[in-house]
């Protein structure tokens, strides 16, 4: 075989399946494992990838995502690949897309016994979770800032902390919206998540936060957290992982960035 796979996520996952030598090419941000680079080449962005080298490497098996590729590049790569196209919308929806690689990458039996294993943990996931009781239940989740912006609930990220027993606040027909952070104040979550990426949400963030919604919070003031987006929205064999180590995960992955007095 002759893989490209223009989803980060689902490159470890095929290098979790065993096949990482048959790994030709990938994104600029396939950075787990941090090797993958000396054996397979770059081939650009998620969003902008160059399909004239991915063409030129003769791939056998392409893995792409509807969220994270754009149409037009899919849509190409389809016309002349043998394309495997994704889209969980929630970490149930991950051992089905596991058991789909494994059918895809000829390697049914490994994959499967990921799945089953993934299939358990969700089953054992005990709901509300530690993370209720550390944040509060109600929650809304930040991904960018100039403009801000934040996950709704039919997004990946917002299922995944559904699990856990945590309501998103953000309603929207768009699964990334801009949001106004007075308006969003309004809503009264107990937490606001601050993400690792794709912004790199820092203190500094946290604390024009709190100057633009200085006075408008009334006597709800929601926590500030960050949150490593990586363990939130990375599927397939990292969604196992996560949940394995979720224990540690509720403590560890959630800083509190209160600006500092």
């Amino acid at each position: 075989m002759r893989i490209v796979s223009l989803v980060p996520s689902l490159t470890k996952t095929v290098c979790d399946f065993g096949l990482q030598k048959h790994i030709i090419g990938c994104t600029n941000f396939c950075v787990d494992p941090p090797n993958l680079y000396r054996t397979s080449a770059r081939v650009g962005g998620t969003k902008d990838p160059d399909l004239n080298a991915i063409a030129e490497l003769a791939p056998t098996h392409i893995l792409v995502n509807e969220e994270e590729n754009t149409a037009s590049a899919i849509e190409f790569l389809k016309s002349r690949f043998n394309v495997l196209n994704t889209f969980p919308k929630s970490p149930a929806d991950v051992p089905s897309l596991l058991t789909t690689m494994g059918d895809f990458l000829a390697c049914p039996e490994v994959a499967k016994e990921i799945a089953l294993e993934l299939q358990q943990a969700l089953a054992d996931l005990k709901s509300p979770s530690q993370l209720v009781s550390q944040l509060g239940r109600k929650f809304s989740y930040l991904i960018w800032r100039d403009p801000w912006m934040a996950v709704a609930e039919d997004t990946y990220i917002s299922k995944f902390l559904e699990l856990m027993g945590m309501k998103n606040v953000v309603i929207n027909p768009v699964r990334y919206p801009i949001i106004d952070p007075i308006e969003l104040t309004a809503l009264e979550p107990d937490v606001i998540l601050m993400s690792s990426e794709p912004w790199p949400f820092r203190r500094r963030d946290a604390a024009h936060w709190r100057e633009i919604t200085s006075g408008h919070s009334g006597s709800h003031t929601p926590k500030l957290y960050w949150i490593d987006g990586k363990a939130m929205s990375w599927y397939g064999t990292s969604t196992l992982e996560v949940l394995k180590s979720l224990g540690k995960i509720q403590q560890a992955l959630t800083v509190n960035l209160e600006p500092e007095s």
